[in-house]
Formats: structure tokens, sequence, C-alpha cells
């Protein structure tokens, strides 16, 4: 009789100490998502730590939900790509891309979320040929260069007013080439992207050459988007944007920002 009493307990024992492992794992398992980005340091890059701004809040806006991010890092064209179809190289599941700015045509194919970060988007030029100006009109003659995969609402605008000359091309390197040897009258970036690549990649010499004017052309936000080919990528959604709120409210957020602080400074000027 007590043989039989104690493997029954035995029994119930391993049955309530299965169910309480199940329901200890279901708390804390971590799911996984892959996102695509590209190379745009300060706020995004493999070669730097933690992948820099935009990685590091959209990692820990996750985890705050366990949700564990890994990031491939492509040119930007085959990154928009990826993250539109879904699917990579070798049938690579990709729920998304950061960080981008919100269109009309990208809705089409992703759901967006709050912004992650937010920059001005201002002119650089010449020292010895500055430029002057505070409304769209008083740039009537100027060429401005781009990025390729970049959109420009005000230039795009005033280009096809022909008020402008807008040129786009496919990197940074050749777009600073272009205004170094005056084939363009100014670059138009984000001001803290085109600081680092001005600090980082250009020489002294070239970089004491290069200014750039405070008047706004747009305030950019920066924001992660999520693929519509997968329905869970809304609640995915849902899940980052509760917890980047929680990362502002918290004072998270304001201390990711400020330990990169000294990567923003403008070294022009």
């Amino acid at each position: 009789m007590i043989n039989k009493l104690s493997k029954c307990y035995r029994r119930k024992f391993r049955l309530l100490a299965g169910i309480a492992w199940l329901v200890s794992h279901s708390v804390i398992a971590v799911e996984n998502i892959n996102l695509t980005s590209g190379e745009w340091p300060p706020y995004l890059s493999a070669k730097l730590s933690k992948g820099d701004i935009a990685a590091q809040i959209v990692s820990e806006a996750f985890a705050l939900n366990n949700i564990s991010t890994y990031y491939g890092y492509y040119p930007w064209k085959r990154s928009y790509e990826y993250a539109r179809r879904g699917l990579g190289a070798a049938n690579v599941q990709w729920h998304g891309s950061l960080a981008w700015v919100k269109t009309p045509q990208r809705e089409q194919h992703f759901w967006f979320s709050d912004p992650i970060v937010s920059d001005k988007e201002v002119l650089f030029f010449l020292k010895s040929r500055p430029i002057h100006w505070q409304k769209i009109e008083d740039l009537q003659g100027v060429t401005i260069g781009g990025t390729m995969f970049s959109v420009y609402p005000s230039l795009e605008k005033a280009a096809k007013n022909q008020l402008i000359v807008l040129e786009k091309v496919g990197d940074y390197q050749r777009l600073f080439e272009r205004l170094l040897h005056k084939r363009i009258d100014a670059v138009a970036l984000t001001k803290h992207v085109a600081l680092h690549y001005i600090n980082y990649h250009l020489s002294n010499s070239d970089a004491q050459q290069i200014s750039y004017s405070e008047t706004l052309l747009e305030q950019r936000k920066f924001r992660l988007m999520l693929s519509k080919q997968y329905p869970n990528n809304q609640r995915y959604l849902k899940q980052f944007n509760q917890g980047l709120r929680t990362l502002k409210s918290s004072g998270r957020y304001s201390e990711i920002i400020d330990q990169f602080t000294p990567r923003l400074l403008s070294p022009l000027n």
C-alpha cells in the first residue's frame, strides 16, 4: 500500500514539476525578430558598438517584451527589398527594416512604428561658395545633390517646378567628391550623419572647406517598418511602440542618446 502511494505521489510530483517547467519557460520565452539595415552611422552601423543609436533603441524596446533582435546589414536597396518581400537570400526571413522615413509608397508594403530618432536635414556647401537661404525660393538655380534611395519632398517639388536641379547619386563619397570639385552647389543630408561622414571619411583639408546652413529643409523622423507579408508583425509593432514609450518615460531613451552626444557634435562652421 505504501509503495502504491509513493508511486502515485512520484507521478503527481513529476506532473506538477513538468507543468511548473512549462509555465516558467513560457513566461521567459524569447521571440526573435530579424531586421535589415544599412550603413548609416552614427545611427546605424555593423562596424560600431551595438549597431549604434537607432539599433540600440530598437533592441532595448523589443527586449522589454522578451523579443530578441537580429540585424542584417546590406546595401540600402537590397535591405529594402528583403524587408518588402519578407525573404532574403537562402530564404532567410526578414520581418522588416530600419530606419526609414514614412512615405505613401512605402506604406503600401509596410507598417510604420513611432519615430525612433529625429534629425534635421540641411544643406552642406563649400565655404568658398556659401548658400544663404531662408525659403525654398531663395535656392533658385542651385544644383543640389542627394542619395539615390532617399526622398526629398520639398526639393523634389522644387525640381519638378524647375526652381532647382536635384541630382541623386549612389553614396556619400560621390556626393562630397562632386561638391568638392564644384560639380554641384550643395548636398542635402541628415545633419549628424553628414557630420559623422565628414569627420571619419574626408581628409582634414577637405573637411575644412565644407560648411552648412542651419536652415531646415526637413525635420526627418526615422522609423522601424515591418513588412505586411507577415500579419503577426502588427503585434510586434504594437509591442515595439509600447517598449519605446517605456524607454522614453523611464529616461533610458535619453541616456542612449546622451552616450553618443560626443559623436554628434559639429566639427564645422
